[in-house]
């Protein structure tokens, strides 16, 4: 029996994008810092906590035909591992299909919507990029938005398929299924399972769509496919956090008043202050170990958004916040006239 396969989280996030500069000010008013330049080709470099994103616009890239069918979109994200060539010959053993293309020296299989899954193992530093990045540092932005790491991305699937998407994390990279929803709206609904890595330091939600006219329709109609919907950033002071986000002009989900109103009845155990959630539209939910306080941004890169996440001993996903964050979600289709 082969070893399970064992990550260290995940390195970097690659986008692909028409409009760089755009995006840029998405990865800014993040907390991002650039800290590179491609030597020759037109892909920038982002930092942020321990973790990079990477904006890829190079006309002869991968990266450049996955925008010709998605529009701006997440075309790769990075697992680190202790040997990547071990890594990639494993998972091409057990069934993954190779990515044969000679762009970089990153080894990678395909994943979710034709997406790459690539293997690094010099994570460490910024060692790994230098080869191929001039690395400096942009000054410009100066606010610590204390954004640690990547809690988990999201991966959305049309109706039908999540369980094949499932068992291609379970059957390649050892992943299990800890979570099942079933979630159901006014007139919109989704079904979700999270997966887990073995070594518990990645997290992947695949959802499908129940209805037509759900959000997880929208976005595979956006999208033109599957794909990665959302990540979500791991913060230790969320409050903070989103209170400098909102300052930085990034505009986050509506929740209503009265969300708050039950709030205390529903988890007692939250110490934060109801006003400050309140105020900034922060959810929470837990159990009787503890709890988590969350976020959602509006969409930031074609139907792409982010979460802000921070856990107290809690490790679920808002479980019992998705009635009210899809209300929220139904609400906006509805002012953008999908409903």
């Amino acid at each position: 029996m082969t070893e399970p396969f064992m990550f260290q989280g995940v390195e970097f996030v690659e986008y692909a994008t028409p409009n760089p500069e755009e995006l840029s000010k998405v990865f800014y008013s993040l907390g991002f810092k650039k800290i590179g330049q491609h030597k020759t080709k037109k892909i920038s470099l982002f930092k942020a906590g321990g973790f990079c994103f990477i904006i890829n616009s190079d006309k002869n890239s991968f990266a450049y035909n996955f925008q010709n069918l998605h529009g701006p979109s997440a075309c790769a994200m990075a697992f680190r591992v202790k040997n990547a060539k071990e890594a990639f010959d494993k998972a091409v053993k057990r069934g993954a299909t190779p990515f044969t293309k000679d762009e970089h020296k990153f080894l990678a299989v395909y994943g979710v919507g034709e997406s790459l899954i690539y293997f690094v193992d010099k994570y460490q530093s910024l060692e790994m990029y230098k080869e191929d990045f001039d690395i400096t540092v942009d000054t410009s932005e100066k606010k610590d938005l204390s954004l640690l790491s990547i809690d988990h991305l999201t991966n959305n699937v049309p109706q039908g398929e999540m369980q094949k998407v499932c068992d291609f994390y379970s059957n390649i990279f050892d992943f299990t299924e800890v979570r099942y929803f079933d979630i159901k709206g006014q007139q919109t609904g989704l079904i979700s399972k999270v997966m887990k890595s073995h070594c518990g330091t990645i997290l992947i939600p695949v959802n499908e769509p129940s209805t037509k006219n759900s959000q997880i329709q929208e976005y595979l109609d956006v999208y033109n496919g599957a794909g990665i919907q959302h990540i979500a950033f791991l913060t230790n002071n969320i409050i903070k956090t989103v209170d400098n986000l909102k300052n930085n002009n990034l505009n986050f989900l509506s929740i209503p008043d009265t969300y708050y109103e039950t709030l205390l009845n529903r988890v007692p155990q939250v110490k934060d202050s109801l006003d400050d959630l309140k105020k900034l539209k922060i959810l929470a939910d837990g159990d009787k170990d503890g709890y988590l306080l969350q976020i959602f941004t509006e969409n930031q890169i074609g139907p792409i958004f982010f979460e802000i996440i921070q856990r107290k001993n809690h490790f679920g996903f808002g479980e019992g916040n998705f009635q009210a964050l899809f209300e929220s979600m139904e609400e906006d289709q509805r002012r953008r006239g999908f409903l």
